[in-house]
């Protein structure tokens, strides 16, 4: 017998397709716009990261090539708060001689410790301050070495070309001050300075011509070399400043050729040779002078034999 179905249930059938059809394409459509979102998410994120990165990347140099201004009434103004004394050069830029002396001011203020600023005169807008700077003078020689100290006084001028050591002893004549290393220096100086000096005394006053005058010179050699050892030696345990450096390692240079000397010379008297003694004895009298106006330039007096 053949079955039928009754209208009522092939109504049901299609409503059931129908709605399952609706909900499958429900489903589709939903996913898909979850997916395209996300797509649309990242690929936002990623032009959003790439864009900073760029900019960042982009912004490095210009940090990395900016420069502290050493140029101007407001330079000078920043330096005086750092230093007691600032060394200003006056010269005009792409003028070899007043670039060259530029260089040997700013060489001059480092070597002692001192603030540097320049002013360019071929820069009108520089000049002008110069001009307002010096009280409204029009004309402005150059080039010059101007030294100023705080809040903002003109104190002394150099004027033409004037090398590093000319700056560096003006700024110490306009603000004598002395660095940390040098008081350090001079206190190890002064533990020895009177054993030293009445060794050397005992050695000058000694009769050379005598036996015993030549042992006791002898002698009071020897000694006086062991001290000035023992002096170099605590005096390298000092760090001179950077523009000092080369200066004061050649002082303790000095002082140990001159104690190495100072055994020669006993050695000889002791051997009863007196040319070879005085020989020695007057290359000893010249080292020393030289290093005594190498102690006067340090500031190191004490440290002069």
């Amino acid at each position: 017998m053949k079955s039928t179905t009754s209208p009522r249930v092939r109504v049901l059938a299609v409503l059931a397709l129908v709605l399952f059809a609706g909900a499958a394409a429900y489903l589709l459509m939903h996913g898909s716009g979850g997916s395209s979102s996300a797509s649309t998410t990242t690929g936002t994120q990623t032009t959003t990261q790439t864009h900073t990165t760029t900019t960042t990347q982009g912004t490095n140099p210009e940090k990395k090539g900016h420069k502290k201004s050493t140029e101007g009434i407001v330079a000078l103004d920043a330096a005086l708060i750092a230093h007691p004394i600032v060394v200003v050069s006056v010269y005009a830029r792409n003028v070899s001689t007043d670039t060259e002396a530029m260089k040997e001011a700013k060489a001059g203020a480092a070597e002692v410790g001192a603030g540097f600023v320049a002013f360019n005169v071929y820069d009108e807008k520089l000049a002008r301050q110069l001009g307002t700077l010096l009280g409204g003078s029009a004309q402005v020689a150059h080039p010059a070495v101007l030294f100023y100290k705080r809040p903002r006084t003109l104190t002394f001028t150099l004027n033409g070309f004037a090398d590093s050591q000319i700056v560096a002893q003006a700024a110490q004549n306009v603000f004598p001050r002395e660095e940390p290393w040098v008081g350090e220096a001079k206190r190890v100086c002064a533990r020895f300075s009177t054993s030293l000096g009445t060794r050397l005394t005992t050695a000058k006053s000694a009769d050379r011509n005598t036996a015993a005058g030549q042992r006791q010179a002898a002698a009071a050699l020897e000694r006086a070399a062991t001290l000035l050892n023992q002096e170099a030696r605590a005096l390298s345990g000092v760090r001179a400043n950077v523009g000092k450096a080369k200066q004061y390692a050649q002082l303790i240079a000095d002082l140990k050729q001159i104690s190495t000397n100072m055994s020669s010379e006993a050695t000889a008297l002791r051997r009863k040779d007196l040319t070879a003694a005085k020989k020695t004895d007057l290359a000893n009298t010249t080292l020393i002078a030289k290093m005594s106006t190498l102690a006067s330039n340090l500031q190191l007096t004490a440290c002069a034999s």
